[in-house]
């Protein structure tokens, strides 16, 4: 889908009344339940935060699927417009707002809600990029991000032995672990597969697609800097998707 294609169906008004609701709940649901979780449950934020981020990629993936390369685009386009205002109000809230504390990690003090509202600023523009740029596998980009980076964090925090510094964007100690890495690859492998599937690569080609696409995202994860990785991840995903599809004849 071409550039001009996606603002026509932004300056669609029926569009909009029918993507923006759902998209508006996933959004506002999603936060309220990741701040139930963490002020009433006790559940941590690095849990908390992506859950939230499994829900927005996986919504992402459904719309574009459902609507298809088109109509799909357009949907995806405004559910992440919507997402980028959404977060932008999240930097007036006070600390302990519900809508707020599920996303804000206490590590990233004192620039918890920068690490809020920029991570899915990347995300959006990383989505938009590959709608654009190679619609087809756009699908592999969400769920290798969504699912697959999703996994790094709350793998590390359970299972992080071995630990390594990554760089940030604004002045916070980050670090991530060789398990976490591991679980962006293993769970990336997976999401990479279905969504090759989707994208009707053949499933036997598929494997080593996948595979290559996974292990391209773990290691563009583990040296992304704090609070860029939902683009680099997303789009590397992506392209070596559609690369190694290309290269197969596939594409």
């Amino acid at each position: 889908m071409d550039f001009i294609g996606a603002l026509s169906g932004l300056l669609d008004p029926l569009n909009w009344l029918l993507f923006a609701p759902p998209a508006a709940a996933v959004l506002g649901l999603g936060a309220l339940l990741a701040g139930w979780l963490k002020l009433k449950k006790g559940v941590k934020t690095n849990y908390t935060r992506k859950l939230f981020h499994i829900l927005n990629f996986t919504y992402a993936a459904v719309i574009f699927v459902i609507g298809g390369p088109v109509r799909g685009t357009v949907a995806v386009l405004i559910f992440g417009g919507l997402g980028i205002g959404a977060m932008i109000i999240a930097m007036f809230l006070n600390d302990g707002n519900l809508l707020l504390e599920g996303l804000a990690r206490e590590q990233d003090a004192p620039h918890r809600k920068l690490y809020v509202v920029v991570p899915f600023i990347a995300t959006a523009v990383a989505g938009v990029l590959d709608n654009l740029l190679m619609p087809r596998f756009a699908v592999v980009g969400y769920l290798v991000s969504g699912w697959g980076d999703a996994a790094g964090e709350p793998v590390g925090v359970r299972w992080g032995k071995h630990r390594y510094r990554v760089r940030a964007l604004w002045g916070v100690e980050c670090t991530r672990s060789l398990e976490g890495s591991a679980g962006v690859f293993f769970v990336s492998w997976a999401g990479a597969f279905i969504a090759l599937q989707i994208a009707a690569v053949p499933a036997l080609p598929a494997v080593p697609i996948s595979l290559a696409a996974a292990g391209a995202a773990a290691l563009v994860e583990a040296v992304s800097s704090h609070g860029l990785d939902n683009l680099t991840v997303q789009m590397t995903a992506a392209a070596v998707a559609y690369g190694c599809s290309f290269a197969a004849g596939l594409a």
